[in-house]
Order: structure tokens, then sequence, then C-alpha cells
């Protein structure tokens, strides 16, 4: 039977912790969470258009950035 190699300590997809993640990877990470703000406030913004109510604003822009963090983390940092 073939001995399991022991996994190398490091970061998310297999790089060395000394290895830095590729600039693209940053522009990614932010353009993810910057889509999600403009979307959910924008939804947000509608809908406080549409029916005449506030605060729909800032629970959509609350609501896009932790959507948002919330899928970097599962990209980036859990992968």
């Amino acid at each position: 039977m073939e001995q399991e190699k022991p996994r190398e300590a490091g970061g998310a997809a297999g790089r060395k912790p000394d290895d830095a993640p590729p600039p693209a990877e940053a522009w990614t990470a932010l353009s993810h969470l910057l889509s999600g703000i403009l979307l959910f406030g924008g939804i947000g913004w509608a809908v406080d258009a549409l029916f005449d109510l506030r605060g729909f604003v800032v629970a959509g822009l609350l609501t896009g950035t932790a959507t948002s963090m919330y899928l970097i983390y599962l990209r980036y940092v859990k992968s």
C-alpha cells in the first residue's frame, strides 16, 4: 500500500505561506464585494422608491456587504 504524503502547511489552493496571492485574486474579491453592495443597495433603493418607505437602502447595503464577504470567505479562505 502507498503511504500518503504529508500535506504541506499553506494557504488556499496549495500555496506556501510565503507566497503572495496574485493581484488578479484581489481585484476579483474587490469586484465581488462592490457588486454585492451595489446590487443589494439598488434593490433596497428600488423598494424604498416603489413603496415610499425608508430604511431598505441601508438594509440592502448591509445585506450586500455581509453576503459578499461571506462568498469571498467561501471562495478564498475556506477553499
